[in-house]
């Protein structure tokens, strides 16, 4: 195969990769859990109005599956590091707390202040929310796919020109098989991402079932009290 066409579909290749991987990272901050990659694109502006990453004013990690802990360096970056979460993440629910003397990482700071971050539930507004939100962006993501795919296509098509047809058949089927395990990257991530927040609302359904189920139990055995308090009155009567 001539080197000009291993490059062409190098170069698409090349974009494919990157508008799927794209896609991930989109689809990872739609989080149904904490992700670490939520926190990549948080940036917070200090006193000085300069713009800093996350990174360099605070340590995070992930406190459970639905919690970071973020932990400032400097105290006054608590509002900063708050304000940049909401911009990218306003749907986080934000808590500021001390954290007692056996979790304290800093001894010098008397105020030392821990921020977490919780990712809501998946209930049926958000669900919704979520799986629109997965479909916009696969959407985009295959408007772009499909112009690439195009353009390279054609772009070989010019340099097949006057090439054996054994050579053209060979290179036309590397890009289309090239192609197609791109459109299949895609869908898997696709997949994967309303399997993930299939499950998460799944999960929310069998919590309230279950707390629905022990508060009519509850009140169930409430009644029977009630009931067998008033034949008590009722024989002292």
């Amino acid at each position: 195969m001539k080197r000009a066409i291993e490059v062409i579909i190098g170069e698409m290749e090349s974009k494919l990769s990157g508008y799927a991987g794209l896609l991930n990272y989109r689809f990872m901050n739609l989080c149904v859990k904490a992700e670490p990659a939520a926190l990549i694109s948080i940036t917070i502006e200090d006193e000085e109005g300069e713009v800093k990453n996350l990174e360099d004013v605070a340590h995070a990690m992930l406190a459970n599956d639905y919690q970071y802990e973020i932990i400032p360096m400097d105290p006054k970056h608590v509002f900063s590091i708050c304000k940049g979460m909401y911009l990218s993440h306003p749907e986080f629910k934000q808590e500021i707390v001390t954290p007692d003397d056996e979790n304290k990482l800093y001894y010098d700071q008397t105020d030392e202040k821990h921020i977490l971050f919780t990712v809501p539930e998946v209930n049926k507004d958000r669900y919704d929310v979520l799986m629109d939100g997965v479909k916009v962006l696969y959407d985009q993501c295959m408007v772009e796919v499909k112009k690439v795919n195009a353009a390279y296509t054609a772009k070989l098509a010019t340099n097949l020109e006057g090439l054996p047809e054994d050579e053209i058949e060979e290179a036309k089927k590397k890009m289309e098989d090239s192609q197609q395990t791109y459109s299949n990257l895609i869908d898997e991530y696709l997949t994967n991402k309303k399997k993930e927040i299939e499950d998460a609302y799944q999960h929310y359904l069998l919590e309230q079932a279950a707390k629905q189920a022990e508060a009519d139990e509850i009140a169930a055995a409430h009644n029977v009290n009630a009931g067998l308090q008033y034949r008590v009155d009722q024989s002292e009567e």
